[in-house]
Formats: C-alpha cells, sequence, structure tokens
C-alpha cells in the first residue's frame, strides 16, 4: 500500500470514528458544533473526510463526546500523524524574487551538496552580473537590490570547500538569448570560469544527446531533503521524501548525458561562436 493510500483510509478511519462518538453520544451536528466553538459547516466537513481536522479540534471533540481515554489517546494521536504527513507533502508556493532568494539561502546553507538543473536560463548563482540584471528586469526596483545582494551571500558559500554544487545545464539554456551575443560571451566565459573550483561541477547535455525522457523544468535538489523550482507566478518548495527521491532520479539521468571536460570546453566555444554570428 502506498503512502497516499495509507493517509487516505487513516483519514477515513478518524472521520468515520468521530461521527460515531456522535452518534452515540446523541448529539446532533448542530448542538457539536456549537459546544465545539466550531460551525456545523465545518462540522460536517471533518465527519464526511472532507476536512482533516486540527489536533485541537479533535480534542475538543473527543471530550465533549465523552470518548473513552483510550480512543482520545488513539484519535489525537491519528490526528497528529495524519497533519505530520500533511506538512511533509506540502508543496509550498513564494511569491517575489526577493523572498524566495531568502528561502533557499536558508536551505543551502544547511545543505551539504546542492544540484541544479536548468532547460531555460542559466542558475542564479552561476549568472554573471549583467546576466542576473535582465533576469530581474520585471522584479520591481526596490526588491532587486535586495535580491542581487541575498543572491551575493549565497555565491560567497560557495568558496566553502566543505560544500559541493553539481550544475547541469540543457543546451537550450546557453542558447536562449536573454540579451546581445556580447552579454551570452561574457555569461558563457562566466560558466567557464567555475570550472575551475574543485567543489563545482558543471555539465552540460547537448541537444544531439539520445535523451529519451523529459525534463519538464528546471529544479534544484539540497542533498536529499528538498527540492526548489520556479513556476511563473512563484517559486515552489518541496519537501515529500518520495518526490524528492524522484527529483534526484530524473538528475540522476540527465547527469548520465551530459558533456564534462574537454567535450564541454568546445561545447562553450562552439555555443559562443554562434552567440557571436547572429550578432
Amino acid at each position: 500500500m502506498t503512502a497516499p493510500e495509507r493517509s487516505r483510509l487513516a483519514r477515513e478511519r478518524l472521520s468515520r470514528e468521530l461521527r460515531r462518538l456522535r452518534t452515540e453520544a446523541k448529539m446532533t451536528g448542530t448542538a457539536t458544533a456549537r459546544a465545539t466553538g466550531m460551525s456545523q459547516s465545518k462540522l460536517s466537513k471533518i465527519e464526511n473526510g472532507m476536512l482533516l481536522p486540527s489536533i485541537a479540534d479533535v480534542e475538543r471533540l473527543v471530550a465533549e463526546l465523552s470518548a473513552t481515554r483510550e480512543t482520545r489517546v488513539e484519535l489525537i494521536e491519528l490526528a497528529r500523524q495524519l497533519h505530520a504527513e500533511a506538512e511533509t507533502r506540502r508543496v509550498v508556493l513564494h511569491r517575489g524574487a526577493h523572498r524566495h532568494q531568502q528561502t533557499v539561502a536558508r536551505i543551502e546553507a544547511r545543505a551539504t551538496t546542492s544540484r541544479f538543473f536548468q532547460n531555460a536560463g542559466v542558475p542564479a548563482l552561476l549568472q554573471s552580473e549583467n546576466y542576473l540584471r535582465v533576469v530581474l528586469a520585471a522584479t520591481p526596483a526596490h526588491e532587486q537590490d535586495t535580491a542581487i545582494a541575498t543572491l551575493r551571500s549565497r555565491r560567497a558559500r560557495m568558496d566553502d570547500l566543505g560544500k559541493r554544487f553539481v550544475f547541469l545545464l540543457a543546451e537550450s539554456a546557453l542558447r536562449w538569448r536573454m540579451g546581445s551575443a556580447d552579454l551570452m560571451c561574457e555569461q558563457i566565459d562566466h560558466l567557464a570560469q567555475t570550472l575551475r573550483r574543485p567543489n563545482v561541477q558543471l555539465g552540460v547535455v547537448p541537444w544531439t544527446a539520445d535523451a529519451n525522457l523529459v525534463a519538464l523544468h528546471g529544479f534544484q535538489v539540497y542533498d536529499e531533503r528538498v527540492v526548489t523550482l520556479s513556476v511563473l507566478t512563484g517559486n515552489a518548495t518541496i519537501t515529500d521524501p518520495h518526490d524528492v527521491r524522484e527529483y534526484l532520479g530524473l538528475f540522476s539521468r540527465l547527469e548520465r548525458l551530459a558533456m564534462r571536460g574537454e567535450q564541454l570546453e568546445d561545447l562553450l566555444e562552439q555555443i559562443s561562436r554562434d552567440h557571436r554570428k547572429l550578432g
């Protein structure tokens, strides 16, 4: 049985037991809701499994409905477990560049290994100053300087040799034009310089690779605990262990397709030349 199925069955059991207690206590939904300080609509949703009650809700209900001590302990613990699982599976959406930078900075500070994949654009930690300002062009002016300062603080952590940074880019990320040929060539030179760092690995998946897989979007994986990714209206944080493993598996498959070493240097030079030709 999968974790979501176990969670569903546990929620059904909690709602069923609370409904049974009310029926055995011979109390109406209206009376029970009034006695426990909640609306009748909320109680109905709890009893029908449409709403996960808070731990405090369950404590009030089992007390009001005169449940046995054993039943009280059992149902309150069941509610605790369900909330712990719900918290683990949460996908948190953050809005605003500055807020996202702060969130990621805290996650990176704790991580030993940080993995990054991008298929459209260069990861923030590898962006040149000019490239970064183009990326932030649509950000409100009052947020730009703060976001840049936070990013510089994040980049300083790359000097910590106790931390490992693994970057994977699709070739399309380097051909996605964010500005002039000069800007793009400067960005590619900036990438080449990162190869000199002993704790930084860079690989590029060429468009000629026989991938046989779909990477719908860029993402970052911190150790084996947290995944972050950007969507149109904000930035999401994923902590569910199953989901994190899925992203780690995808990253591993992409890694096997990437060019490194001299092959990568040749590819970067070719991409620079192509940008120059386009002018």
